[in-house]
């Protein structure tokens, strides 16, 4: 009786231990998996001067864009905050800037140091709280222009009679992080 007990123990011991083991095994692989998966584009990866966010739109599904900010060294006020939202047939550029700009001078970009190419003009679309917002669709044809550049210059208006506000967007990287976000 003794001996049915200890080799009852045994082959108790046996499976438990396999199914330890395998529990391991099943967990080492789900990590590989996970990290396979996330090898393309993680929440806070950051691509050149941007930085990848998501967040969960439903249970099942995620939502990323990428976003930068430029902010002044001494006080860290922002200067504006571009968003890029990856659509099946491109990207939208959202450009922020503090509220108070001048409207009516408009938001427009181009491509830095390719002066043969047109500054693209960007829409208004709100303001609120505590900026005011411009957008811009990026076609399949203008990802590709970024795909060939390393920065913007993007530009607004603080009054009427003021000389624009220019500034540098890196974007070395931006149209293959677009494509990798694609829904």
């Amino acid at each position: 009786m003794a001996r049915e007990r200890g080799n009852e123990m045994k082959t108790t011991s046996m499976i438990l231990g396999i199914i330890a083991a395998a529990g391991m095994a099943a967990t080492a692989q789900a990590q590989e998996a996970a990290q396979t998966n996330t090898d393309e584009m993680r929440n806070g990866q950051m691509v050149g001067d941007w930085v990848v966010v998501c967040e969960a739109v439903t249970i099942s599904q995620t939502q990323c864009r990428m976003v930068q900010e430029q902010s002044l060294r001494e006080t860290g006020e922002m200067i504006a905050r571009f968003i890029a939202v990856p659509v099946s047939d491109g990207a939208i550029l959202l450009a922020q800037v503090p509220m108070g700009v001048y409207l009516p001078g408009g938001a427009v970009y181009r491509f830095s140091g390719k002066d043969e190419i047109e500054q693209r003009t960007m829409i208004w679309q709100r303001c609120a709280d505590t900026v005011c917002e411009a957008a811009a669709p990026l076609s399949e044809e203008e990802l590709a222009l970024f795909a060939e550049s390393d920065a913007l210059l993007f530009g607004f208006r603080e009054t009427s009679d003021g000389d624009p506000v220019v500034l540098s967007v890196g974007i070395d990287g931006f149209a293959d992080a677009i494509e990798k976000l694609r829904p």
